[in-house]
């Protein structure tokens, strides 16, 4: 159902050198996840939407800039789950480095996150020189920067290929066992994205069971292709 092909409904950009394409597919899910906003306001809504793109451009991008650092082409896709900051790694992409720019991506997110927080502490103060629906509007983009930006980001940090906690969680286990690292840390991921989707599954978070349960087909796969 889902592609990562491009398409003419696609969002094309380039931002600090590096090439970005938003897929419209990434658009579709945010709106899903966000839905119910609508029923309060359309405002509410582009908000919404506005914040999670920003959200996972900025987690994308951290991890971009950095491989763009260390000198590499790099371009980032958005789309229907999350982002993907692509590049074509060679002789000297080092475990540190590989740990250092799946680290990038979270990092940058909390940071983000971090920003949120402080700066809806400084909104109050602010509220009389405000309308109160720019105030309210204001306030929910905080607040949802907040929540998607940690929620987001410690996600990404568990160790679950091929998300970026699963990325460092692998070369830690291929530090201690060149031959069945690999394998231990798709095992690992299989299990704890195994019980992640039951979960979600339980609490009636439908996208939320369908993406980390094919992380957990995903590592399964790994798992068995390393068994041979």
């Amino acid at each position: 159902m889902f592609s990562t092909e491009p398409t003419e409904y696609d969002l094309r950009f380039t931002l600090f050198g590096i090439p970005v394409r938003v897929s419209i597919w990434f658009w579709l899910l945010a709106a899903f996840l966000g839905f119910n906003l609508v029923q309060d306001s359309i405002g509410l809504f582009i908000v919404w939407m506005l914040v999670v793109f920003i959200s996972i451009l900025v987690h994308e991008f951290g991890h971009a800039l950095l491989a763009k650092a260390f000198g590499y082409p790099v371009k980032v896709l958005l789309y229907h789950f999350g982002g993907l900051a692509m590049f074509e790694p060679d002789s000297r992409y080092t475990r540190s480095k590989s740990i250092s720019m799946s680290l990038a991506g979270p990092g940058a997110g909390l940071s983000l996150f971090v920003i949120s927080l402080i700066a809806s502490f400084f909104l109050t103060p602010l509220q009389a020189a405000l309308s109160p629906s720019a105030y309210e509007l204001l306030d929910k983009a905080f607040w949802f920067s907040i929540v998607v930006n940690l929620t987001w980001s410690l996600l990404n940090l568990l160790p679950i290929l091929p998300l970026d906690g699963g990325n460092v969680f692998r070369e830690i286990c291929t530090y201690f066992s060149p031959r069945n690292g690999v394998r231990f840390a798709a095992q690992t991921g299989a299990v704890l994205a195994g019980a992640l989707c039951a979960y979600c599954v339980t609490q009636g978070m439908i996208y939320n069971a369908v993406l980390v349960g094919s992380l957990c087909a995903h590592n399964i796969q790994i798992a068995q292709q390393r068994s041979w």
